[in-house]
């Protein structure tokens, strides 16, 4: 590396050679960061994948200038006019919630440039600018993360210089200009914010002006992307904002496109104290000029990449029974729900093929804040529990709620001792017990209360719950004289605890079902290995739902639980059942009302069925879960939300394309006619052995001319499904 010194020559900050990771297309990947001093100023050039971005510091302002493709000659020489990269408002005394504070657009100036120790190659690079302001007594580092593919992650680390506190008003770590000229654009993102509409997406064109898209209810099922298409030259943008609650997206749609995002609050997101630095949430951004399946494919690469943490071999992708009392549909509840009748159906689970025993719900224990078992239900405790799914070859956990949230919570000894933990913050709304964790007092009790339960109950797997929903703005704080929304120091202090955790028990499964899908934004999945989608797994709802999660997120860190919700009869017939819980692309979770309650119980030859499809999933599928490339058919496409049409249907494929599989299902009972299934992640030059899987044969076709013609998909009267299975000849 080497560092200017006389204001002319150019700094440069590159590193190149082939990246050997799983990648989209053929070739050799790359990442650099060039800086260089220009007549217009210091200019910092981004390259990841195929994609370019350059920004630039120029008369006192930090300004994204352009986004480009290698394709492109990467747009050297003149650049467009360009917007502030990123925009934060700060305050130096509390005034009224309407004042949005000063805006530090101007002022800045370079301090330094350099690449984090450790991130060294040409895969991987972290690379930091650091500005000063020369009116207000801020400085900020602008974090770059490059990994090769197309998206790159941007946060900022903002510091308090001064004496005195100073509030942070607003803060978007990412802004600027996307396109320019004038071109329709359409945008997919998150349709309903209402329970249990995880996932549930759609597309709209964008207005002329601005176009604000705000979730301001607190933790909600509204997750924080957009995907924008121009719809005069076919390019993407793909955008993900890691945080859990209220948010604003604005899109500015006059003479090209400019957008920001970043989390929202009526009062201060954050008081910075003197001498401190704040962390802001990350955004996940970046442009693909393919496809929008070339789009979904290269976030997942990306969230693959530089978000879901490592997984252990032996216990990645397990196929799960979840067994909650506390749902209409258990086959043991009440005090039927004993250690007696569960031993009987851990024996279903491990005849079935299942791996992993989860005891879910609340209601195995004594009562909120009393996270121990009833004794009347299991007078030994839980440990002959564990000790027997052990003996039939199944991992065991156990579920808990100790954030707080629903439940007598009044009536635990931390309560007693402490009420003033607690938030109420929402008398209006029965969940509302929150331990408040930016004290630092009830953190540590909501940290001790979690590790005591993964230690005594010596845990393979813990479910975390909170349901804490629609909180609004949830808790304020007065702090220095402000009053500051508490949400960004509680997050600061609940990822803290589970990090804390995982890296104590490096051997344990971390399962999170806040909410039933209410954190399934980036920021939540950095920390845990398996995320729970949904209490709503009825038919046909849990396939649209996944059809529109399994474009922002890989399928591989979702768990569903099938057959869960409903009364029984608004469920489709085993087969697709079972099509939906090892084909899809998810980790496996059965409901336990799919089973019988003992061995013998079982229908004839429905054993086999459950066996023949865990079979196929072990062998088959989940080899190719950590890197399958996923196609979306219908309903959500690169013109259809989850409402659209009559049947879902989803295609999966090994990178090298010599396996992949489809699955297809009728939504509507009422719909008659056939699907015409054209594959996309077959290789047009190979030859294929098909196996339809209703009929149960294999033939072999030409990839090339079942790309052009398709298949027509007409489930039989006894199914409404089908499954097909590739492999290349």
């Amino acid at each position: 590396m080497s560092r200017e010194r006389n204001g002319f020559r150019a700094l440069v900050l590159a590193f190149f050679s082939a990246l050997n990771l799983p990648a989209r297309g053929e070739g050799a990947e790359r990442v650099a960061v060039t800086v260089e001093e220009t007549p217009d100023g210091r200019e910092v050039r981004y390259v990841s994948g195929e994609v370019v971005y350059v920004e630039q510091l120029g008369g006192g302002r930090w300004i994204g200038r352009s986004w480009g493709f290698k394709a492109d000659g990467a747009a050297r020489g003149p650049l467009p006019e360009g917007a502030d990269a990123f925009e934060i408002r700060i305050k130096y005394q509390p005034t009224p919630p309407a004042d949005p504070g000063i805006s530090l657009s101007a002022g800045w100036q370079w301090v330094a440039a350099s690449k984090v120790q450790g991130s060294e190659g040409v895969s991987f690079q972290h690379f930091v600018v650091e500005l000063a302001n020369v009116g207000h007594p801020i400085g900020v580092k602008l974090h770059t993360l490059l990994d090769g593919t197309a998206i790159l992650t941007r946060w900022l680390e903002v510091a308090n210089r001064g004496g005195s506190p100073i509030a942070l008003t607003a803060c978007f770590p990412w802004t600027g200009r996307l396109w320019a000229g004038e071109a329709p654009i359409s945008i997919c993102r998150s349709q309903k914010w209402q329970v249990p509409w995880e996932g549930w997406i759609g597309w709209e064109a964008l207005r002329a002006g601005r176009n604000a898209y705000r979730q301001d209810q607190g933790l909600v099922w509204d997750d924080p992307f957009f995907i924008l298409r121009n719809e005069a030259n076919g390019e993407y943008f793909f955008g993900q904002l890691a945080w859990p609650v209220n948010y604003v997206m604005e899109f500015q749609k006059e003479a090209g496109l400019t957008f920001k995002a970043g989390p929202s609050a009526a009062g201060s997101l954050r008081v910075i104290a003197p001498g401190e630095s704040v962390t802001t949430p990350a955004l996940h951004l970046g442009a693909i000029e393919e496809d929008f399946d070339a789009a979904v494919q290269e976030m997942h690469e990306h969230i693959r990449r530089s978000v879901l943490l490592p997984r252990l071999p032996d216990k990645a992708y397990l196929v799960q029974c979840l067994f909650p009392e506390d749902q209409l549909l258990t086959v043991y509840r009440g005090d039927d729900c004993n250690e007696a009748n569960l031993k009987k159906f851990m024996e279903v689970c491990a005849a079935a093929g299942i791996e992993l025993f989860i005891l879910d719900g609340p209601t195995w224990a004594e009562g909120y804040g009393k996270w121990v078992p009833k004794k009347r239900w299991f007078p030994g405790g839980l440990e002959p529990l564990r000790e027997f799914a052990h003996q039939k070859g199944l991992l065991f956990g156990v579920y808990a709620e100790v954030e707080g949230g629903r439940g007598r919570w009044e009536e635990s000894e931390a309560w007693a001792r402490h009420p003033e933990w607690f938030l109420q913050r929402n008398p209006d709304y029965p969940w509302r017990n929150f331990i408040n964790l930016t004290v630092p007092e009830a953190a540590a009790y909501v940290e001790s209360e979690l590790d005591r339960i993964i230690v005594d109950y010596r845990l393979d797997i813990y479910r975390h719950d909170q349901n804490g929903c629609r909180g609004g703005e949830g808790s304020e704080t007065f702090r220095a004289g402000f009053m500051e929304n508490d949400y960004w120091r509680y997050y600061d202090a609940w990822h803290g605890i589970v990090d804390r955790a995982r890296a104590r028990y490096p051997d344990l499964i971390l399962q999170q079902a806040s909410g039933s899908g209410a954190r399934l934004e980036l920021a939540t999945l950095a920390h845990w290995h398996e995320n729970y989608s949904s209490d709503r797994a009825s038919y046909p709802h849990v396939y649209q739902m996944l059809s529109g999660l399994t474009v922002y997120l890989p399928p591989e860190t979702l768990v569903v639980p099938n057959g869960m919700a409903g009364n029984g009869r608004n469920q489709p017939d085993l087969v697709t059942m079972l099509r939906s819980v090892y084909t899809l692309g998810n980790t496996p979770m059965i409901f336990n009302a799919m089973l019988p309650k003992t061995v013998d119980e079982f229908r004839p030859g429905d054993l086999e069925k459950f066996l023949r499809y865990n079979r196929l999933y072990k062998s088959f599928i989940r080899p190719l879960l950590s890197t399958c490339k996923v196609y979306h058919h219908a309903p959500v496409s690169a013109s259809g939300g989850v409402e659209t049409g009559n049947w879902f249907a989803m295609e999966f494929s090994s990178p090298d394309r010599r396996r992949a599989w489809a699955v297809i299902i009728r939504l509507n009972p009422a719909e008659s006619g056939a699907y015409l299934f054209k594959p996309k992640g077959l290789d047009p030059r190979r030859r294929y052995r098909m196996t339809s899987d209703n009929a149960g044969k294999t033939e072999t076709v030409e990839g090339e001319s079942r790309l052009r013609i398709g298949f027509s998909i007409k489930p039989p009267p006894e199914t409404s499904s089908e499954l097909l299975l590739f492999e290349s000849e």
